[in-house]
């Protein structure tokens, strides 16, 4: 393993020594392992979600004896594009072979009515459907499961932003792939997904396939205190000083949020100089800047008094009653039907999170500059 230049990694996973904390919900994602027990992973977005699941594999593969198949559907627009992620994932897990492509992953290919194909310029294998008529994803989804049950080690199929299976035109996504898990009991899942209140209404709504078929685990922020000292133990292995002070401003800036504190540190690393209060100020308007085109898009997204309500929420978070007619003269926001209307579509859309009966901007730094602007 080569050293990262900055310890604060911003993107994929490293090793253990670049990753902060998350030992307990590794303990768990090993304990529902051991017990052949199926699992659901969900939180906010930039929570370092998908970086736990790659730490778990990394530490636990060779101990436990099992292989990740891991599947990100989020660009998916249907099933046969989730087949089609499924069997790009299984090939770039087994399909490299000194004489080519498999005997085995070869007939899996033919099952699915698929073909393999390579770029011309740089190589990289593409799986694509071929001319015949489509393959029921059940019967796609079957042929897959047999050939990963028929593996010598246990395999681990993660299927991240999970969520996204409730968009497809396809209404019965749920119960195929419920029926999926439980055709292959010696294939272990983690669904993971980033929409916390879907992901929750999936897998616990009594009336959907997959009530009550899975462990859950909500993943929350790394408490202060830990992260200060992953963060202080960094820059002093790499001879800076960062004082209590600052990390803790840091911390409350982001909000907890694993991403924002990694790219805040990212960027006080690279200054290789004592982090002053105006330095950092700095880094938090470079964030920000960075991210404005993002939020002039959520303005042309919104309409004119869901961007009032997203303002006002900002300004004032926590909210505890955003209904309250001191909030809603306060913030001038008219009517307090438009403000229901508008605050029940910032909760679907999950700009606007309910966390402990208080409400927040899903988006920290969209937060902060709102908070910024005079």
């Amino acid at each position: 393993m080569k050293k990262p230049g900055n310890p604060f990694v911003l993107a994929g996973f490293i090793s253990k020594d670049y990753f902060c904390d998350r030992e307990k919900e590794l303990t768990w994602l090993k304990d529902q392992f051991v017990n052949e027990r199926n699992m659901v992973l969900y939180s906010w977005r930039r929570m370092g979600k998908t970086s736990l699941i790659h730490c778990f594999s990394n530490l636990y593969e060779s101990a436990l004896g099992f292989e990740t198949i891991y599947v990100d559907l989020m660009s998916t627009q249907s099933f046969k594009d989730a087949i089609r992620s499924i069997a790009q994932a299984v090939h770039q897990k087994y399909g490299r072979s000194s004489g080519g492509i498999s005997k085995s992953l070869g007939n899996l290919l033919a099952r699915l009515g698929m073909t393999l194909s390579f770029d011309p310029v740089s190589g990289i294998p593409k799986i694509s459907f071929g001319l015949s008529s489509p393959i029921p994803p059940e019967e796609s989804l079957q042929a897959l499961g047999e050939f990963l049950d028929g593996r010598k080690k246990k395999v681990l199929v993660v299927l991240d932003e999970f969520q996204q299976i409730t968009r497809y035109p396809e209404k019965n996504g749920e119960a195929v792939f419920r029926s999926w898990m439980q055709s292959f009991p010696g294939v272990r899942f983690i669904f993971s997904g980033s929409q916390r209140n879907l992901m929750r209404s999936i897998f616990s709504d009594q009336n959907r396939p997959f009530y009550r078929s899975t462990q859950l685990l909500g993943l929350q922020p790394i408490p202060r205190g830990v992260y200060g000292t992953f963060i202080r133990e960094h820059f002093k292995k790499e001879g800076q000083i960062i004082d209590d002070k600052t990390v803790e401003a840091i911390y409350t800036w982001s909000r907890g949020q694993t991403y924002t504190i990694q790219l805040i540190c990212n960027k006080a690393f690279a200054l290789k100089q004592a982090l002053t209060k105006k330095a950092l100020e700095h880094i938090h308007f470079e964030i920000i800047e960075q991210e404005k085109p993002v939020f002039y898009n959520y303005m042309k997204m919104l309409t004119k008094t869901q961007w009032e309500v997203l303002k006002a929420i900002a300004v004032s978070e926590p909210v505890s009653n955003p209904y309250s007619t001191d909030f809603i003269q306060k913030n001038g926001l008219g009517a307090a039907s438009s403000v229901g209307t508008a605050l029940g579509a910032l909760l679907e859309k999950e700009m606007v999170i309910e966390e402990n009966y208080q409400y927040l901007l899903h988006d920290v730094i969209l937060a902060r500059w709102f908070q910024q602007q005079p």
